[in-house]
């Protein structure tokens, strides 16, 4: 097999090229022309006059944002590469888009797809599509049995238009696919990267496929403008090749270049980014890029001899190398042709998966020998390095900003440790300080049955005493004293409830909740003079989560309300607790009349360590723990207002 290539000068010459190297006879010939002039004119005329002279061919192309023939690269020029194949059988087709990239994906694989496929060429047009999404598609039909390779179509910078081609037909939406199929065809693939990932990393907080609105709950627009100006930032998506989001996947860093941008300040990806996925900038270094060259291009001297390499690599690279972008083709091995194009995404696959690149050259190596004549490594690349300020300067910059994200990072960690310690151990002290009342409010609970039973005791004692205790009385007695136990096991598992926390999350109704810390808490606020009042509008409304946790919640605010009672000498003492449904979020309300909180410091009350106690009496960590878990435990929230003569706390439970 051979490649051979053509610049495009003037049909009469490109025909002349033609009929001289005698295409038209060649049985199995793969025709791709990549088109530096992004007009469906064009392409149309070069789509039909290779059509017409060469009517055994399979015939591909695409527009592009840039042209590579041989160690050249050239814009707004016509590249028509011509492949002739003595062992492999090419089969070709194209679809039209129809606003589902997965399956357009799926269907091209499956039209195309041969029991020996070896590598499959694909071109999509290049705003449309989600590469992504058609990368997909391709995997759920290939099963990572051969090789996938390719790109989408450019358009000079300019993304507006883009378009792609098979045999004659030209889409403005859709894909176009060569599957290689042979037993004999030997086909090896690798990349480059060569973006540095810079500043701390962002968490992608809203999403939809390849559409983002937020990186850490701001809108990815602001992100960009903070970080880049917004000069940059209203540069977009024209510039966003150039500043990447990079993350990682199946151990591959991945670049995900902006393509479109909305008015409600949301950006189109040329592939999906998943909600929850961690992603930083990318910077272009042009001393990375070039350093890489060896590695890649030893590790093809070692694997295959190839006869042909085609190169779809990201329009990014070509604008960042500029004069230079030639240099990481001159290291090529000197064995072969090169043909390819400058991409909006490219198309890689390995054993684990297919994906779309952005910022990433890709190369397809083919031969039809299976035999690797080893290069001399002078010959394999150019050890020319270049280095001037501006490159110093970049690799400086990203390196210190880098350095200082890494810096900053390792002082937030250790922070988080030391505040996730303190909360903690606030949080066992707040545990063990209800604790603690809770021992107290037992002693409350069983002084009446304890009381009770030893007046019964007293009562038969007597009885016997004066020969006058019968059969019956004991049996009475007996049965009254068992009653009274009873009520004290249920006030000790009630507390061993509270003090064990619950092993896992389940679903619970609320006025069980309420009952069994009235079990508990009930005969003290009596003791203090309070009446508790409990309305359910709804019996069986439940929530989910760790009930213990919202025990502690509801104690907490009870003990307060009974404190600040004690502060009062007042006749009338109450406690209004509400249960009901708001919007379809369970919610309860406790209410008091004892005064409430003075107006200067209710935007204190949920801060650590405020309290409007005594010191010794309070850890002002009651209110921030309880706010803490309602929202952490229970996906809700925990809110004051003053009444007329009082206060009022909202639990809102969203976990339903």
């Amino acid at each position: 097999m051979y490649t051979l290539n053509h610049k495009y000068e003037d049909e009469k010459s490109l025909i002349k090229w033609l009929q001289e190297e005698q295409f038209a006879s060649k049985k199995e010939c793969l025709v791709q022309f990549f088109c530096g002039v992004p007009t469906f004119e064009m392409m149309e005329k070069i789509s039909t006059i290779l059509t017409k002279n060469l009517p055994l061919a399979h015939i591909v192309g695409s527009t592009t944002d840039g042209e590579i023939s041989d160690d050249i690269v050239t814009t707004n020029e016509i590249i028509i590469s011509v492949s002739i194949f003595e062992k492999t059988k090419i089969i070709s087709t194209y679809i039209k888009y129809d606003d589902n990239s997965f399956e357009m994906g799926e269907n091209i694989a499956k039209s195309i797809q041969q029991v020996d496929t070896k590598a499959m060429i694909l071109f999509t047009t290049g705003l449309a599509i989600n590469g992504e999404q058609f990368m997909n598609g391709v995997r759920k039909i290939s099963n990572g049995n051969y090789i996938v390779s390719g790109g989408m179509a450019g358009d000079d910078g300019l993304f507006e238009k883009t378009f792609i081609s098979h045999n004659g037909k030209v889409l403005t939406k859709g894909a176009v696919g060569v599957t290689l199929n042979s037993d004999k065809l030997v086909v090896k693939n690798n990349y480059q990267f060569g973006w540095e990932a810079v500043g701390l990393p962002m968490k992608v907080t809203k999403s939809d496929g390849n559409r983002v609105y937020e990186l850490d709950g701001v809108s990815i627009i602001d992100v960009y403008t903070k970080y880049f100006s917004a000069d940059v930032s209203s540069q977009l998506p024209k510039i966003g090749i150039e500043i990447p989001l990079i993350l990682h996947r199946n151990d591959n860093k991945i670049a995900r270049a902006c393509i479109n941008r909305f008015d409600d300040g949301s950006l189109l990806f040329a592939g999906d980014i998943l909600e929850g996925e961690s992603v930083r900038f990318g910077i272009g270094s042009v001393d990375t890029i070039l350093h890489e060259n060896k590695r890649l291009y030893r590790e093809f001297d070692e694997s295959c001899s190839p006869q042909t390499l085609f190169i779809y690599s990201c329009m990014a690279r070509r604008r960042l190398l500029k004069s230079e972008s030639s240099i990481e083709l001159n290291r090529l091995p000197k064995l072969c042709n090169i043909s390819g194009f400058f991409t909006y995404g490219e198309f890689f696959s390995d054993d684990v998966g297919n994906y779309l690149f952005n910022e990433t050259m890709t190369i397809l190596a083919l031969s039809e020998v299976d035999n690797i004549e080893h290069l001399d490594p002078k010959d394999c690349y150019d050890d020319e390095h270049i280095e001037d300020d501006d490159n110093i300067m970049m690799y400086a910059l990203t390196h210190m900003t880098n350095v200082i994200a890494k810096e900053w990072q390792e002082r937030v960690d250790e922070e988080i440790v030391k505040n996730k310690e303190q909360e903690r151990q606030s949080f066992q002290k707040n545990k063990l300080a209800q604790m603690g009342e809770m021992i107290s409010m037992i002693a409350h609970q069983w002084r009446q049955p304890l009381n009770a039973i030893s007046a019964s005791g007293i009562n038969l004692s007597l009885l016997s005493s004066m020969g006058m205790l019968e059969d019956e009385k004991i049996q009475e007695s007996s049965e009254f004293i068992q009653a009274q136990c009873q009520k004290m096991s249920t006030t000790i598992d009630t507390f061993m409830n509270f003090v064990k926390p619950a092993k896992e999350s389940k679903k619970f109704r609320l006025i069980d909740t309420l009952e069994s810390i009235m079990q508990i808490m009930g005969t003290q606020l009596v003791n203090h003079n309070i009446k508790v009042n409990i309305e359910s509008k709804d019996d069986k409304l439940s929530v989910v989560g760790f009930e213990d946790l919202l025990e502690q919640v509801i104690i907490n605010i009870l003990s307060n309300a009974r404190d600040a009672f004690d502060e009062l000498k007042m006749d009338e003492k109450f406690i209004n607790i509400t249960v009901f449904e708001e919007n379809n979020i369970p919610i309860i309300t406790i209410e008091d009349n004892a005064g409430g909180i003075p107006e200067e410091i209710q935007a204190k009350i949920f801060n650590p360590y405020f309290t409007t106690k005594e010191q010794g009496k309070g850890t002002g960590i009651g209110l921030y723990m309880s706010m803490d878990i309602m929202k952490k435990s229970f996906d809700g929230d925990l809110r004051y207002s003053a009444t007329e003569n009082g206060s009022c706390f909202k639990i809102i439970c969203a976990s339903k």
